[in-house]
């Protein structure tokens, strides 16, 4: 062969063979690695974990790797009261953890085992490193979610539309949001997406005649191991067994195999909590009494429950709850991650789609979709409050899960109507897909310019300032508690037991007196997250009103245990309060 056609021969395999996938593969790749190292490292990009149960679900993960189990150094009221009530007695040495459920903290422990040498901070540190590789990990889980995704919509409807929906997964800032904040939705998305390729295996096997109780079972674990790791999991299975009971044939036998492998996978986690609390679900089910008996921070900051349960009637229930899944239904095309097509699912259900199993599956999408609104309803989305959660994640958002599936319908069923036009012209096909996707990925490209501008680094608001809080860590010994207004911050950055500051001065002064915790409680760290509150409703007749005094820097001690304090960064806005001067003898 002439070394003219030799060229030739290369640069066809480069424009039209193998090696063009390969290429354009590579880029890909690269294109990612690119934006997630400028996320992660860029002075105005990652900026510590973003949410207060991500610290929270973290600060569990370093005890699991630790040894001591599934405990937790953040100590909520509500979780003592229930020892109490129930053991006769708080436990003693690690206090287990009765508010999350396990998978999330259980897989991050394994990773942070990799740092566990640099588990202690400095006020050198700007980022604790520790945040950075358990965000590292959610954005694995969410780069293996679109990957994922990309193989059941090929066999949903075809490799082109798939390349398609992909791209928009890759363009959402939502999922980069979840990624930073350090929240284990991306988790769950991993785990959802793989459950949706199951129940299209399922349905394709079911098309062919061919036994399907292999893939209900496998499905039944895959809701299992979502159950593990976020409870509002549970009201996606109750719709997939309801679904199956309706949907398939011979009645009941795959809804009892999928209930069956549910039940063999999170059984074990209800024993385990019944076991350490008397209470299979322990302090879980809390947070829906918020919005009813006061916000979620005033529930479990309370010991006597009972005194939450007072005067609630199923009617004030059903009220929130509709409140709740009106407010989702109204805030629909954000929560679905302002991708353009991803609502037109809802449209698409009256298309019929040529393949069975792709016609089908969409009601079965439908059905877990209105259970996880029931579900969100019943627990509520946390409101957003500006400069508290500059990502805009919540904790209990489910909708997430479903942006890859309802993305690929809509882009389906849009495409569709397109292609009914008959414009021949290939330049206007090719318009028409760019501005879809400038317009779905508009919020994402002003995170990335904002990346590239010259900054200083921005931290969290309320001020988590991980190298600061981290100090409380070197004031306190080990056996010391510190009471807060922030104890997921304080649990995770200083690695010391904290606890949220009671409703009442008397609930402290109980515990500290007698020592209910197994150490005294020498310090009180308090942030803007009360200061910045309204001062009528919420610190001076509200649920800090006992605090007010602490919560203002105005405190006349007296006779109180913690006597002096000190200003603390940013801008003093934080004050600690101790009950000697700790700080005169730290060490940077």
């Amino acid at each position: 062969m002439s070394t003219a056609n030799k060229i030739q021969h290369l640069i066809h395999r480069l424009e039209e063979g193998g090696w063009a996938v390969w290429i354009r593969r590579i880029l890909l790749a690269s294109a990612i690695l690119y934006v997630a190292s400028a996320w992660m490292f860029k002075e105005s990009g990652f900026r510590g974990l973003g949410h207060e149960k991500a610290m929270d679900q973290a600060q569990i993960a370093r005890e699991i790797a630790r040894g001591n189990g599934f405990a937790t150094q953040f100590l909520r009221p509500a979780a003592l009261g229930q020892f109490q009530s129930n053991l006769g007695s708080i436990p003693k040495g690690p206090i287990p953890d009765t508010f999350h459920v396990p998978l999330n903290p259980w897989i991050n422990s394994w990773f942070l085992r990799l740092t566990s040498s640099t588990w202690t901070m400095s006020t050198a540190d700007v980022v604790y490193l520790s945040d950075k590789v358990l965000a590292t990990v959610q954005l694995l889980f969410y780069l293996l979610a679109v990957l994922t995704n990309y193989f059941t919509l090929r066999r949903l409807f075809d490799e082109r539309l798939a390349l398609l929906a992909s791209g928009l997964l890759l363009l959402c800032e939502t999922f980069w949001d979840f990624s930073m904040a350090g929240l284990p939705q991306m988790l769950l998305l991993l785990l959802f997406s793989l459950a949706v390729h199951a129940m299209t295996r399922l349905l394709e096997e079911r098309q062919a005649a061919r036994g399907t109780l292999r893939w209900s079972a496998l499905l039944g674990i895959l809701f299992g191991l979502l159950s593990l790791t976020h409870p509002l999991a549970l009201f996606l299975f109750i719709g997939a067994l309801l679904w199956s009971l309706a949907f398939l044939r011979p009645w009941g036998r795959d809804a009892a195999a999928l209930l069956a492998a549910w039940a063999l996978v999170f059984s074990p986690w209800l024993a385990r909590n019944h076991a350490v609390c008397g209470n299979p679900l322990g302090i879980i089910w809390h947070p829906a009494l918020a919005e009813i008996r006061g916000s979620e921070s005033q529930i479990l900051r309370s010991s006597h429950l009972e005194q939450a349960l007072e005067g609630i009637t199923p009617r004030t229930f059903l009220l929130k709850v509709r409140t709740q899944v009106i407010a989702q239904f109204g805030g629909i095309y954000g929560l679905l991650g302002g991708i353009l097509v991803a609502p037109a699912f809802f449209i698409a259900l009256l298309h019929a789609f040529r393949r069975p199993e792709t016609a089908l599956l969409r009601w079965w999408i439908l059905t877990l979709w209105l259970f996880a609104v029931l579900g969100m309803g019943v627990a509520g989305l946390e409101p957003h409050r500006p400069g508290i959660h500059p990502m805009h994640v919540k904790a209990n958002d489910l909708h997430v899960l479903f942006i890859p599936v309802m993305t690929a319908y809509g882009l389906a069923f849009v495409l569709v109507l397109w292609t009914r036009l008959e414009l021949a012209s290939p330049l206007l096909r090719r318009g028409f897909l760019a501005l879809l996707y400038f317009v779905s990925a508009l919020p994402f490209l002003s995170q990335l310019l904002e990346l590239h501008r010259a900054q200083p680094l921005r931290v969290h608001w309320p001020p988590y300032v991980p190298p600061y809080i981290s100090l409380l860590g070197r004031w306190m010994e080990p056996n010391e508690i510190v009471l807060s207004d922030m104890p997921w911050a304080v649990a995770w950055y200083a690695d010391r037991r904290s606890l949220w500051l009671p409703l009442t001065r008397n609930e402290y002064l109980s515990l500290h007196t007698f020592n209910s915790l197994g150490g005294p409680i020498n310090g009180l760290y308090l942030t803007p997250l009360t200061g910045n509150r309204p001062f009528w409703s919420e610190i001076g007749r509200g649920e800090f009103a006992e605090w007010a005094p602490f919560v203002l820097h105005q405190a006349d001690v007296g006779s109180f245990p913690l006597r002096v304090s000190t200003a603390m960064p940013m801008n003093d806005e934080c004050v600690f309060y101790a009950d000697k001067p700790r700080w005169n003898t730290s060490t940077p």
